[in-house]
């Protein structure tokens, strides 16, 4: 049987754990007990870190997805993306009522309705080896994710998705695709965002409606304070009241918690070449605006 994540999580917290006490405890003096329990820690981090080379470090070092499709970034303009952020604002408000008058699916239920989305976009992306997608794992980080409002990670050992448990219903379908854009071999955020984005858009109303719900801040930050003013008064109450829904969401968060985290994260993007840290997230709106599409979100291949 598999070792999963959540296992060598326990493992790794109750080893650390039970070594700090244990040295706390010893008969001996103070800096024998300290050195011990830290020659331990050091020793575990550096296994992991080259564990963490081996199974996910050099995706930071692969082919950018903008090499696999019809990309071109001169089609990104201030106008391009007023025009993709009114349809958007169209998308949400269309999209609403159907995407909220079933239940969503969640676990498996939600991997069953996106998978065959997901082996499309890997194929027209022309990556050799598929990814196999799976459902969001139980992970001890929840407390984490929530303080800092992570929405979730690709464990990089074990690959496995995890997202954050207060995730919202209609949240879920657009978190998990993009973790799937990782799991897909893609480091770099706006990669992992834009293979998600695709995802989604193929897969049924609810993962659309999800997608645009995501897409239509990102885009809206990169125009003018008028100009998103105008589009966020073009909103349904239906869009707004989920929009109100994820602000109480990360309201509840530590700010103090939340800027260490990401601090944290933009020195570990920037070690590992990616040039505008966590910034990066936004770069999605270039791809998607610069990327010409198929009928359907289909995508071309590059060159075309």
């Amino acid at each position: 049987m598999p070792v999963s994540a959540a296992v060598v999580e326990r493992y790794y917290s109750r080893t650390l754990v039970a070594t700090w006490v244990q040295a706390w405890r010893h008969p001996g003096g103070a800096w024998p007990r300290v050195g011990g329990a830290l020659s331990l820690t050091v020793g575990m981090v550096a296994s992991l870190y080259l564990v963490f080379l081996a199974t996910w470090g050099l995706n930071y070092r692969r082919e950018p997805v903008w090499r696999h499709v019809a990309f071109d970034e001169s089609r990104v303009t201030r106008t391009s993306i007023e025009s993709m952020a009114s349809r958007a604002v169209a998308e949400l408000n269309r999209l609403h009522p159907t995407a909220h008058r079933a239940s969503w699916p969640d676990g498996n239920a939600l991997v069953r309705a996106m998978a065959p989305a997901f082996a499309a976009v890997q194929g027209e992306l022309g990556l050799a080896h598929a990814a196999t997608p799976g459902a969001p794992k139980p992970t001890v980080f929840g407390p984490y994710f929530r303080w800092t409002s992570v929405s979730g990670m690709i464990d990089p050992f074990f690959l496995e998705v995890m997202l954050t448990p207060d995730a919202l219903p209609f949240e879920r379908p657009a978190l998990l695709a993009h973790e799937w854009g990782h799991l897909a071999g893609f480091a770099h955020e706006a990669e992992a965002g834009f293979v998600g984005w695709v995802t989604a858009m193929r897969a049924g109303e609810q993962a659309q409606y999800s997608a645009w719900l995501d897409l239509y801040p990102r885009l809206t930050a990169a125009l003018p304070t008028d100009t998103r003013a105008r589009l966020d008064r073009a909103l349904a109450e239906g869009p707004r009241s989920d929009y109100r829904a994820i602000a109480r969401r990360l309201a509840k968060a530590s700010p103090r918690l939340q800027r260490v985290a990401w601090q944290g994260y933009d020195g570990f993007l920037r070690a590992n070449r990616v040039a505008e840290g966590v910034a990066s997230y936004d770069r999605v709106v270039t791809l998607v605006v610069g990327t010409r599409f198929g009928d359907g979100w289909t995508l071309g291949a590059a060159g075309s």
